[in-house]
């Protein structure tokens, strides 16, 4: 079997650190006092790249990687604790947007930032549609609302409702009992008669974030992406909102998969609307953890 880590014997000083942070402890030092790796576990390579982003001598190489075009080199003595607390500080949700477009190029750097979101298991299986069209957004509006529609009236029914409880859990149907149904009861005579958008607020552009519905399961991998991309959107100054409420009705509809060029074989899974803030916050909100145990 051929393997898929290389060691180059002449620069490598065989410290070792490739084997302390191998997450899978593939990578040994031999009888010989060199760099090696087990046999029982080459198979468990999945190429994550952990050992040669901290070879100080770029001396062992893993297959479909290289140091040229997946790697580049770190400030010797970063310190971010100021600017990370003040980034965190001063984010809000926004939900309310200028009526003023974003350009490609910004959006650009925020799915750059997106691609450095961490995966649960290379490779990367996240996939994004990036959106930056208001008018394809206002087009998906009543498709969003007509979904909605029919869903309060399903759930009136008992046994209806017992089959979409079976379909998205008991932590998703109390999520749609608690909080959902009683925000849509209330806002869907407006959002019908187009004087409020409770749905995608008049963003003018939104990312979706989705994956092979028959794929592994990377929810949190999406979540976590989706969170670099709002992290990024505020350090550009622009806001947004994670907006769990749009990939449902993607998913179940022809109409808004063929609008926005989803796969049928992807679930998107969450979604962020992005835009300039209309209004500028005074002050932050701290809030509190349910409970936090130190053992």
């Amino acid at each position: 079997m051929n393997s898929p880590i290389f060691f180059n014997g002449d620069s490598c000083k065989a410290c070792g650190l490739c084997a302390e942070v191998c997450p899978n402890k593939i990578l040994i030092k031999n009888e010989s006092d060199q760099m090696s790796y087990r046999n029982d576990r080459i198979d468990l390579c999945f190429q994550c790249g952990q050992c040669m982003a901290i070879c100080p001598t770029k001396s062992i190489t893993i297959t479909g990687l290289s140091y040229n075009n997946n790697f580049f080199e770190l400030p010797v003595h970063p310190n971010y604790e100021n600017e990370f607390y003040n980034l965190i500080y001063t984010r809000r949700a926004i939900r309310n947007f200028k009526n003023k477009p974003v350009a490609k190029d910004v959006l650009e750097k925020i799915v750059d930032a997106i691609s450095f979101s961490p995966p649960g298991f290379p490779p990367i299986k996240t996939e994004i549609t990036v959106i930056n069209n208001p008018e394809t957004i206002k087009k998906a509006l009543p498709y969003m609302i007509e979904f909605y529609d029919s869903l309060v009236d399903k759930l009136k029914n008992p046994i209806i409702s017992y089959f979409i409880k079976k379909e998205v859990g008991i932590q998703k149907f109390k999520t749609m009992e608690n909080h959902l149904v009683p925000l849509l009861k209330s806002r869907l005579p407006e959002l019908k008669k187009g004087t409020e958008d409770t749905l995608t607020r008049y963003a003018p552009a939104m990312i979706l974030f989705h994956s092979d519905r028959n794929g592994e399961d990377i929810t949190e991998d999406l979540y976590i992406a989706a969170t670099y991309g709002m992290l990024a959107a505020h350090s550009m100054g622009l806001g947004g909102s994670i907006m769990s409420i749009i990939p449902p009705a993607i998913d179940k509809s022809k109409d808004l998969r063929k609008l926005f060029k989803i796969p049928e074989s992807n679930q998107v899974l969450t979604s962020i609307i992005i835009g300039y803030p209309k209004y500028k916050y005074q002050r932050g909100i701290k809030r509190n953890l349910k409970s936090v145990n130190w053992l």
